[in-house]
């Protein structure tokens, strides 16, 4: 089964369900699919061609989340003393410090990165996060989770095909291919990170 780009995978799409007759409907297909598989109730997409770094400049006490931000792996500090690592803090468990100072906790709020207070000089903050690969179109054809996990798009967007044709019988069916697949991907993904002896969990946000 050719299963690379964008083209081949409306194709396949359309030859497993059997419906033709939705050619216009597939890039919204796919597009869900995409938006399925980092925000769904069961288990998000997290594995390593999504990990970038970035590194920005502190201004405030706000910083706005890199392009493409899914979920953060480590936010660090860069100074001549070693900096070291900021621990985050979900934004009803911070204390937002009145003075100035330099930052040792973060949270998340919206798409904005929130210190715990507000910076006492200009700091360099490397942030280590999974982005979102780019949209399949029928202008970009490929990306890194279609080339290492196709089974994802195509399970996620016949999910999405059948909730359209509203047959609850193949939505069941194909959900619960969609969300084994993203959980084969990521356990596959840590196995390969940190060995058979080692194991880590995955939560919304951040690695603990």
């Amino acid at each position: 089964m050719a299963l690379t780009n964008f083209d081949e995978l409306v194709k396949q799409v359309t030859d497993w369900s059997h419906r033709e007759d939705l050619g216009t409907k597939m890039a919204d297909f796919i597009a869900l699919t995409e938006n399925s598989m980092y925000a769904n109730e069961t288990e998000i997409l997290n594995v390593r061609s999504m990990e970038t770094i970035t590194t920005v400049l502190t201004t405030g006490r706000l910083l706005t989340l890199p392009t493409g931000f899914e979920s953060a792996r480590s936010i660090r500090l860069l100074t001549n003393d070693g900096g070291g690592e900021l621990r985050f803090q979900a934004p009803e468990q911070m204390l937002n410090h009145p003075f100035t100072g330099r930052p040792q906790f973060f949270t998340i709020v919206g798409d904005k990165i929130q210190l715990d207070r507000t910076p006492d000089s200009e700091y360099t903050i490397e942030i280590q996060f999974f982005k979102k690969a780019n949209p399949l179109t029928s202008s970009n054809q490929t990306n890194e989770i279609l080339t290492k996990h196709p089974s994802i798009y195509l399970y996620g967007a016949l999910t999405q095909v059948f909730i359209y044709a509203q047959d609850d019988q193949q939505v069941a069916k194909y959900i619960q291919l969609f969300i084994g697949a993203i959980k084969g991907a990521n356990k596959a993904d840590k196995k390969g990170r940190f060995g058979p002896a080692m194991s880590m969990s995955l939560d919304r946000g951040m690695i603990v």
